[in-house]
């Protein structure tokens, strides 16, 4: 499977966050679903209430050296699935997609240049606009299982400590850790996902060699985003007052405290909206248009 998030600023000369989530969500996805074999497709906006102004003072007590200003630097993350990279650098590439009376035929009108009046343009009445694409490497925890009603999906943000990053022991501490978690009251699904080492691995064939990520503006904006984390556990569960209390809870137990000081520089906690575009499939793909 892979995997790639992709950050994205809204384009602040014309919409405000809501804007952009009706834009994102009620127009865009309508296009960008339509990607070539594509395997899964959600989209997560960061709610207008954040968990410090929810939690109050407590939300210290689950966070630390959060970066300042994080928000700031998107409004919502995409995350998509496919079988592989070749499937993912092709995927913009078009397909059969649109049914008329002589059967699937190539839909001529398909485009996906709404994104610079969407998102971050590189500046201003330019037709590019600013996007952290990156791969990350997926773990199931708990499978998410989405019930007939809306659920609250946290995401938990996390540096790794500078001397546990190159022990051999960091990929099972963290599953540790993370297993700790999945006793929280009303949990629905959690899912690990580390960056891989190459920033590059997503845009790379994805995007021409003249786009934004590869200037030396871009490079550097990336590298600084992606410097600031180094995983983030998707955690879904029934309702925020669960969360709230059980990962409360967990500051209580000695194994979750000793292995989150010794695992995580930085850890810290976003809600999110998730809008699910495509459910993820992991299953062989069809010989057949399954859209």
């Amino acid at each position: 499977m892979f995997k790639v998030f992709a950050f994205l600023k809204r384009n602040t000369e014309l919409l405000s966050h809501d804007e952009y989530r009706a834009g994102h969500v009620g127009y865009h996805c309508c296009n960008s679903r339509r990607l070539k074999n594509i395997r899964g497709y959600l989209v997560n906006i960061w709610a207008n209430e954040t968990l410090k102004k929810k939690m109050g003072s407590t939300y210290d007590s689950i966070s630390y050296n959060e970066p300042e200003g994080f928000l700031d630097l998107w409004d919502g993350f995409p995350e998509v699935y496919f079988d592989s990279r070749q499937d993912w650098i092709s995927a913009a590439t078009p397909e059969p997609n649109r049914a008329t009376k002589d059967g699937l035929s190539i839909d001529d009108s398909w485009s996906l240049a709404d994104g610079p009046f969407l998102f971050d343009r590189v500046e201003k009445n330019s037709d590019q606009f600013k996007s952290n694409h990156l791969r990350v490497i997926e773990k199931e925890i708990i499978p998410v299982i989405r019930p007939e009603n809306k659920i609250t999906k946290i995401i938990q943000f996390f540096k790794i400590n500078d001397e546990f990053k190159q022990n051999n022991t960091k990929k099972d501490g963290i599953e540790t850790f993370m297993n700790l978690i999945k006793y929280i009251e009303g949990l629905h699904g959690l899912t690990l996902n580390f960056q891989d080492h190459d920033i590059n691995s997503a845009v790379k064939d994805f995007y021409p060699k003249d786009a934004w990520c590869f200037s030396e503006e871009g490079k550097k904006e990336r590298q600084i985003f992606f410097n600031l984390w180094d995983g983030v556990t998707e955690i879904y569960v029934n309702k925020y007052e669960n969360f709230a209390k059980g990962i409360l809870n967990l500051q209580e137990c000695n194994e979750f405290k000793t292995l989150q000081e010794k695992l995580f520089k930085s850890i810290w906690y976003v809600e999110v909206d998730e809008n699910l575009i495509v459910l993820p499939n992991r299953e062989p793909l069809p010989n057949f248009y399954y859209r």
